[in-house]
């Protein structure tokens, strides 16, 4: 709601009407609620700054039993609902993708909370299912095939320098692509790498300055007894 009332007053509008399908969302803006929530207020604090600066402000609250064609518009614009005529992901059984990208494709479908939390940080473009990073990057989600390939690429390809499991990481991300469990996949490749192993470089240096130590009794040492 805020990002849509800062571009309203950037394109110059007085006037402005909202439609919320939150019963508490609404009656807060009113006034009717109180907002007590600590996180909650610092947006509330906001988008009533907001609202003060336009010079008509009208608020109504709409059942969701009648909003469904802006939910549809909405699950469009945020790829939670595939567009028509577009061919949707066809996933193995055992592919971590499945579950994602037929929660994607139908929202109303019941699934764990732990699916419809996971969901939030994908979407689902034209039948290919990418990871939303914090910055908006999409990041191609890959199956544990094209991920293995990809870990040969990156460490021993032809630009490969045989880098370490963080520094794959970052390679596959700086490329756009993801899957869940990478720094653990790049873990177990780099440590399994055969030229890693018999030419990589060995620590011989000490942990710390070494002293040389004078024995006390060199003859003792020695094993010579010279008194009897």
């Amino acid at each position: 709601m805020l990002k849509g009332i800062w571009l309203l007053q950037e394109i110059g509008v007085d006037a402005i009407e909202i439609f919320g399908d939150s019963m508490l969302v609404v009656n807060q803006l009113i006034g009717i609620y109180e907002c007590k929530d600590d996180i909650l207020q610092v947006y509330h604090e906001e988008c009533c700054r907001l609202l003060k600066e336009f010079k008509r402000v009208t608020i109504e609250y709409v059942p969701k039993l009648y909003n469904g064609d802006a939910n549809q518009l909405a699950q469009h614009a945020s790829s939670y609902r595939p567009i028509e005529g577009v061919m949707t992901l066809e996933l193995p059984a055992d592919d971590w993708r499945k579950e994602i990208v037929e929660y994607l494709e139908n929202p109303s479908k019941k699934v764990s909370r732990r699916i419809r939390f996971q969901a939030t940080k994908y979407v689902l473009l034209k039948g290919e299912l990418y990871y939303r990073t914090i910055d908006g990057v999409l990041l191609s989600c890959l199956d544990e095939e094209e991920a293995k390939v990809l870990m040969g690429e990156i460490h021993e390809g032809v630009c490969g320098s045989h880098q370490s499991a963080y520094k794959m990481k970052w390679m596959t991300r700086r490329n756009r692509y993801f899957w869940p469990t990478m720094l653990e996949y790049c873990f177990t490749y780099y440590k399994g790498c055969q030229g890693c192993q018999k030419f990589g470089n060995v620590q011989r240096a000490p942990a710390s300055a070494m002293n040389s130590i004078i024995k006390p009794w060199p003859f003792r040492g020695w094993g010579i007894d010279l008194i009897g």
